[in-house]
């Protein structure tokens, strides 16, 4: 299974719908690659071998870019930082539980990415272990073992490792002692998609969305609450239609949040009442990306759409890639870069849509967010192939 392993519930899974077993009725289509005439170039300018990669799983392990470092995580308890320019390694960290190897079948489940800060470097895992290293040495910090699934990136602010648990609870760490400093929580629905909102961090509040389709936000202080504001409510009759969850970070620009939900809507929210200015209805849990006054999307179905961030205004939609599982959209010079599941990167225009590029990068496929970094774009496969390109 690949992007269809993020589902929980025997329910869904059962139903053969969403798994990719579905009767001829309800047969999904994939969409065959497109062919294009290239009208740009690219240039792999180094590429590195990350562990094992993701396997079969659905760990969104993206990378992170910050000190002139890429720094790039396994599902099974390698992390590694690389030369931004030469893609050297400088230095690899294992993490992992038990006294055996890696290889023996102990693995540290790592998921969600890595995020940066304090200079510092903090990734979860599915164990429930959360992680902070040197991102000097990658010397480990401390480790600390919570309580419910870390399936998305922390946040580090204030001081503090915040994350999003999939058991609906938000906890935030000092960052020199690891210790519990506050915790937030909220119910979780009986069914919901394997895993959880991102946070990110405005003005001395944390927002992320929830697995209820609302999105909230607590101040990172003490993590009162601020408020809460409902993107997606449920409808209709069925188990699938009840999976309302907000798994995309929201992202905030000015004093507007944007925030989408499966099986739900699009929202842009007034940051600082949580008044819903407007709503669209768009399905998907992958991150969006802005550039200008156009947002950008990928729903559930691999369809692309480029949207008015003002007014929710839809500008176009590129449905050539349904069903070939694509990744979130980046902003690559000028152009939206998603990777499918055969490890095709595509290159759309930002003003129409249309392909412009393709280049197979890796045919184990990705899940992981495309990462832009000073006109280079870096992409993880789920065999854990790091790739750093950019436009000749």
């Amino acid at each position: 299974m690949t992007k269809w392993s993020k589902l929980l519930g025997a329910g869904v899974l059962a139903s053969g719908i969403l798994s990719g077993c579905s009767s001829n009725d309800d047969e999904i289509k994939i969409a065959p690659l497109p062919i294009i005439n290239s009208q740009v170039e690219l240039a792999i300018d180094w590429e590195r071998s990350v562990g094992d990669g993701t396997g079969d799983y659905f760990s969104n392990l993206e990378p992170a870019v910050a000190y002139g470092k890429v720094f790039s995580a396994d599902r099974f308890g390698y992390v590694s930082a690389f030369d931004i320019e030469s893609g050297k390694e400088l230095w690899q960290a294992e993490l992992h539980e038990g006294s055996g190897l890696i290889s023996s079948g102990v693995t540290a489940q790592l998921s969600g990415g890595i995020v940066t800060g304090y200079d510092k470097i903090a990734i979860g895992a599915e164990s429930g272990m959360l992680y902070l290293l040197e991102q000097e040495t990658g010397k480990l910090v401390w480790k600390i073992q919570t309580d419910g699934e870390i399936l998305s990136k922390p946040l580090l602010a204030d001081n503090k490792v915040i994350t999003v648990m999939a058991n609906g609870k938000v906890v935030a760490y000092d960052i020199e002692s690891g210790t519990a400093v506050w915790t937030y929580h909220q119910d979780v629905p009986a069914l919901t998609l394997r895993g959880t909102s991102g946070i990110i961090e405005n003005q001395g509040a944390a927002f992320f969305g929830l697995p209820n389709g609302k999105v909230s936000g607590v101040l990172i202080e003490d993590g009162r609450a601020v408020w809460e504001s409902v993107v997606t409510t449920k409808e209709g009759g069925n188990e699938l239609s009840s999976i309302i969850d907000i798994d995309s970070t929201p992202m905030i620009l000015g004093a507007t949040m944007y925030a989408v939900g499966y099986n739900g809507n699009l929202a842009a929210i007034d940051v600082r009442s949580g008044k819903v200015n407007w709503k669209r209805a768009y399905s998907s849990f992958q991150a969006m990306t802005i550039s200008g006054f156009n947002l950008y999307l990928t729903t559930a179905k691999g369809h692309v759409f480029a949207v008015d961030r003002r007014s929710g205004l839809e500008l176009w939609s590129q449905m050539g890639l349904e069903n070939r599982e694509i990744t979130a959209p980046a902003v690559f010079d000028s152009y939206i870069a998603v990777v499918d599941f055969e490890g095709y990167l595509h290159l759309l225009s930002e003003e129409t849509g249309e392909f412009v590029a393709q280049e197979e990068i890796d045919d184990s496929g990705h899940i992981a967010t495309p990462i832009v970094n000073d006109n280079r774009l870096y992409l993880q496969s789920k065999d854990g192939l790091l790739s750093a390109i950019s436009i000749k």
